[in-house]
């Protein structure tokens, strides 16, 4: 008996090695499984119920894929210097950590260009991500954890004990390598049998490999984690595209094509203009009653009030990874943003034509609720041309309350700067207090959440919603004391669809995909009602047509809605929404966007 149980421990510590490398291999594999599974979800919830046995085996074979690349380490290092490898396991646990945290917010994985933006840790982005947490974040946290006490219990001795000479790791590095190439080529083999419209196995490896078609989540589902983090480090490190002739020539053209707007709805030249960018302001708030009370009652009657008002509620939310800022990039410069990164963490120092800039000598601020640093956001205004910037750093005071209480700070300080400012003005102010998490009710609670309607989150978000439209009520009213307001074009607009989870009882009547945003204009000298659908794209050059600056240079990518041309939008390189003679040109402009943000296209040609 004796010599038996010796015999099983020489086994077990023989085989050590190999069966860690396989328990590390499931342990990585379910992890990104997870993240995938949820990603899925998240963007459809019905995932599960119609996702077929190929597609799932298709991303296990990816992850088993990753895996092995991540546990190149362990193969490649001698048994004593194994305990190494840890570190790319708690490297790729962390990767998983980010993602469960940002997709409840952001619909989407976190792009590698936001694992550099120290600066965002913390503040409102901080406070998002912990909301966020959950007990699913077990998933990948759990695995890697047993294994590692599992490691310690049983495996360690044998592996820094084992023995393997430098040819036999060699070989199984390279065997690795091997069967990951392999991996990846089967499915991009796969790919191009499934795709007719390819027209060869090199473009299909382009196609897989070094274009970010839609959501970062769907290069992940697609290509694995490696492939998906090489791109995200590649496209972010080297950030500056050199175009071809052809290419220049296609965005020359492009823009000379691009119809100008004119001088046949500048009603409101010379007037001072406030850009209210709201944060999440979704169009189904509107008009909502609950037990007969209104959610927004001042929305409400400047929406019904069309015979003075410029308004659509079916404005689809453009934004990318950079959301927020991506939405305040296309307002201000009628560029769309990237598909792959945040705009103002990667491009942001480029000079861009700007609604500032083309206003020539009108007085300027921009006024948020941020720390200057996230998002890049002060740098931002100086790009967009913005003479001040009023953060939270500069308005501290004001913005000592957090929460709900942001927007009727932050409003109450715009009221203060604006008589001190010169005329013709023209301010961007940012709202924060409807950023998700939605997880926790107003102080006492309001009406909206004593009615026990809907979901908690959703009467957490109704209350964000609430407690705006009273700010926007008082602000309103102290611009017409101050005897501005007459004088001065309001706009009001989404920065992008909100993030509420669980729609409320009758809202897939009124908005099924939850993805319609508000574009209303007061004092512009227009009016009427904009049926739709338009794009975040199109509020820049609707804006400087207004303005009576549409004889410009640039006109931006979108087209004025005032002309009644604009019947779709492009939600992305490949999906859209509606249909007219515009849509082709819509979805090319992403491509276009993508070219001229890349290449630097405005900076001075040296």
């Amino acid at each position: 008996m004796k010599r038996s149980n010796t015999t099983t421990v020489k086994k077990t510590i023989k085989n050590s090695s190999l069966w860690f490398y396989v328990l590390a291999v499931f342990c990585i594999v379910v992890q990104l499984l997870a993240v995938e599974y949820h990603f899925n979800a998240i963007a459809d919830n019905n995932w599960l119920d119609h996702v077929t046995f190929k597609e799932l085996c298709l991303l296990v074979i990816n992850n088993i894929a990753d895996a092995i690349i991540v546990l190149l380490p362990f193969v490649a290092l001698s048994p004593r210097w194994r305990k190494w490898s840890w570190i790319a396991i708690w490297l790729v646990t962390l990767w998983c950590l980010a993602q469960f945290l940002y997709m409840p917010s952001y619909r989407d994985l976190m792009p590698m260009s936001s694992f550099f933006l120290v600066d965002n840790v913390g503040g409102t982005v901080a406070q998002s991500a912990m909301g966020a947490v959950r007990l699913a974040d077990l998933e990948v946290l759990l695995p890697p954890v047993l294994l590692y006490i599992v490691y310690r219990i049983w495996f360690k001795r044998g592996i820094e004990s084992s023995r393997s000479s430098f040819g036999q790791r060699l070989g199984l590095s390279l065997l690795s390598l091997m069967v990951f190439a392999g991996i990846r080529l089967g499915m991009t083999a796969l790919h191009y049998k499934e795709d007719e419209n390819c027209p060869s196995f090199r473009m299909q490896l382009v196609n897989d490999y070094c274009v970010m078609w839609t959501r970062q989540g769907d290069y992940l589902n697609a290509n694995g984690m490696v492939p998906y983090v090489t791109y995200g480090l590649v496209t972010t490190i080297f950030d500056r595209v050199t175009l071809t002739d052809e290419q220049k020539q296609e965005v020359t053209r492009f823009i000379n094509e691009q119809p100008q707007p004119g001088d046949d709805y500048a009603s409101a030249r010379g007037k001072n203009v406030i850009l209210l960018v709201v944060e999440s302001l979704n169009s189904w708030v509107i008009n909502l009653e609950i037990d007969g009370r209104e959610v927004t009652p001042t929305l409400n009657a400047l929406c019904r009030d069309t015979e003075n008002n410029l308004l659509t509620l079916n404005m689809r939310s453009q934004v990318k990874n950079g959301r927020s800022s991506d939405g305040i990039f296309m307002y201000n410069t009628g560029l769309l943003p990237l598909t792959t990164q945040a705009v103002a963490s990667t491009f942001g120092d480029v000079p861009y034509p700007s609604l500032v800039k083309m206003l020539g000598d009108y007085d300027s601020f921009y006024a948020c609720c941020d720390e200057p640093t996230l998002w890049n956001v002060r740098n931002m205004s100086i790009i967009y041309g913005y003479r001040d910037f009023y953060g939270r750093a500069e308005i501290a005071d004001t913005l000592k309350n957090n929460g709900y209480l942001l927007d009727k700070a932050l409003l109450e300080e715009v009221t203060r700067l604006l008589p001190e400012r010169k005329s013709p003005l023209i301010a961007l102010v940012a709202t924060a207090g409807m950023h998700h998490p939605y997880n926790s009710p107003m102080e006492p609670t309001t009406w909206v959440q004593n009615s026990g309607r809907y979901t908690s989150e959703v009467r957490c978000y109704l209350e964000c919603a609430n407690a705006f439209d009273m700010a926007l009520a008082k602000f309103l009213a102290n611009l017409k004391s101050q005897g501005i307001y007459d004088n001065t074009m309001i706009v009001i607009v989404s920065d992008h669809s909100e993030i509420v989870d669980d729609a409320p009882a009758g809202r897939p009547s009124i908005d099924p995909e939850g993805d319609k945003c508000v574009f209303l204009v007061l004092n512009s000298g227009q009016n009427g009602i904009i049926d739709g659908p338009v794009g975040q794209i199109d509020v820049f050059p609707t804006l400087i047509e207004l303005m009576g600056v549409g004889n410009s240079h640039w006109s931006g990518l979108g087209n004025s809605v005032l002309r009644g041309e604009v019947t779709s939008v492009a939600t992305s390189p490949t999906e859209g929404i509606g249909s007219g003679a515009l849509y082709n040109r819509q979805k090319q402009a992403w491509s276009i966007s993508d070219m001229i943000i890349t290449s630097r296209w405005f900076e001075p040609k040296k």
